[in-house]
């Protein structure tokens, strides 16, 4: 099932009480609001970078020497990028030299990406939605029952999300940390795998 704006909107509207919208185009003020709800929730949500939205990707030096990151990036993915970088404007900054990074070279890192609704996973763009609902709801000074709901549905989608994630990037403690190390260990001592500790 795709979650698209108009799905978004019509949350949002049941959550006031009113009739389900057919268009985005539609002459009711709470669109729009509902629009830059799920602009806000869209990008506060992805900013911190999920599986689905983290790219390795290699810049190439304009004429002048300088990188310019993706148009959709919103930020570096400073866990496994040069942490000496960011972005300003457009551009990547060296904070090492104050100056903008320039050279002749490609450059690989992670971006973390700004992408459209409708072409998330399922359980990413559910949060989303719940996020929009939540700060819809709080903008209009929604009843306590109505923004309890709506944030219960936002921790259930998160839960789901994050699921998805620890999964996608094995970010658990079988494959990293102590548990992962000690089990390496015991596997070589068995003669089961090589030790790469």
């Amino acid at each position: 099932m795709q979650v698209t704006k108009l799905t978004v909107v019509n949350e949002c509207l049941a959550s006031m009480g009113e009739s389900a919208a057919n268009s985005l185009n539609e002459a009711n003020p709470f669109i729009a609001s509902a629009l830059n709800a799920l602009e806000q929730a869209s990008l506060n949500e992805q900013s911190s970078g999920w599986y689905y939205n983290t790219d390795y990707v290699t810049l190439m030096p304009t004429v002048d020497g300088e990188y310019y990151v993706p148009g959709d990036t919103i930020s570096l993915d400073i866990k496994s990028s040069p942490n000496w970088l960011v972005i300003r404007g457009r551009r990547l900054w060296d904070r090492s030299r104050s100056e903008y990074l320039t050279g002749t070279d490609p450059i690989k890192l992670y971006v973390i990406r700004h992408i459209p609704l409708e072409d998330m996973p399922f359980h990413a763009a559910r949060a989303i939605k719940a996020a929009t609902v939540v700060s819809f709801q709080k903008s209009y000074d929604g009843g306590e029952l109505k923004i309890q709901s709506a944030q219960q549905e936002y921790a259930s989608a998160r839960m789901f999300l994050m699921a998805d994630h620890i999964r996608s990037v094995q970010a658990n403690m079988l494959y990293h940390g102590p548990v992962a190390v000690r089990q390496n260990i015991n596997r070589w001592h068995t003669g089961r795998i090589p030790y790469r500790g």
